[in-house]
């Protein structure tokens, strides 16, 4: 039988910087809030989460109302391969429904068992998002020549209709989140392999060294070799 543990919380703070070992939800429930999560920053409504995966450190400096939400054990260590990007979604529908149940049961009794059980099926809902066809294959294809006429063929849609959709998915259009995708796994690879930096950047989807270096420093504000030769990557997690 899978263990897992839920832990939901109304916060009154949240700042510097943190990493956890667990996939973690937040929900500023009255005042905009800034996070960064890695190299990406994120603008955050009171109609919107920001969904942090596992092991990515996040900085913020907030005052006010925040909802949080963890997952950890068994589920979230097998799920974390489809949730494995930060992203800021709007909430409509079925989610914003449940965080709105959610809330509702902490004020009444922040120990009921219903809370956990709301926030198990909003986990769901979130892995649900993230396992479309075109979701599955950036994260499986991120080495190989992506196109958004092949994404959005894939889902059955127009361009146009599909960059929107995916943008109300992930937060984000296409062409970030496989850019984020790509330079997450060359992280991996500059810190814990000793493949040389062209090697790496044919092996996360570019076609030269050039294009890899550019878009590292767009999300990573250093090039690849910079980055392979600071400690930035070797982080305490808890």
């Amino acid at each position: 039988m899978m263990k897992e543990e839920i832990r939901v919380c109304v916060m009154h703070e949240c700042k510097g910087a943190h990493i956890h070992t667990y996939p973690q939800i937040l929900v500023p429930i009255r005042n905009r809030m800034t996070i960064c999560v890695e190299d990406e920053e994120f603008q955050l409504s009171p109609k919107e989460l920001c969904f942090i995966p596992q092991g990515m450190e996040h900085v913020c400096d907030f005052s006010g109302e925040l909802l949080v939400m963890n997952l950890t054990g068994d589920i979230a260590e097998q799920e974390s391969a489809v949730l494995n990007v930060p992203m800021a979604l709007p909430m409509h529908g079925q989610i914003l429904q449940l965080v709105e149940l959610i809330q509702a049961e902490l004020r009444e009794n922040p120990q009921s068992l219903a809370v956990q059980y709301l926030y198990r099926y909003l986990y769901s809902k979130l892995t649900e998002q993230c396992t479309s066809p075109s979701l599955r294959y950036v994260r499986d294809h991120f080495d190989l020549p992506v196109t958004v006429e092949y994404l959005a063929k894939l889902e059955k849609y127009n361009v146009n209709y599909y960059t929107d959709w995916f943008k109300r998915r992930t937060g984000m259009s296409p062409g970030t989140y496989l850019r984020n995708v790509r330079i997450r796994k060359a992280k991996e690879y500059l810190s814990e392999s000793g493949y040389g930096l062209t090697d790496i950047a044919v092996m996360v989807g570019y076609s030269s060294n050039a294009t890899f270096t550019r878009a590292f420093h767009t999300v990573t504000g250093m090039t690849p070799k910079e980055y392979r030769n600071c400690d930035c990557f070797r982080k305490k997690t808890g």
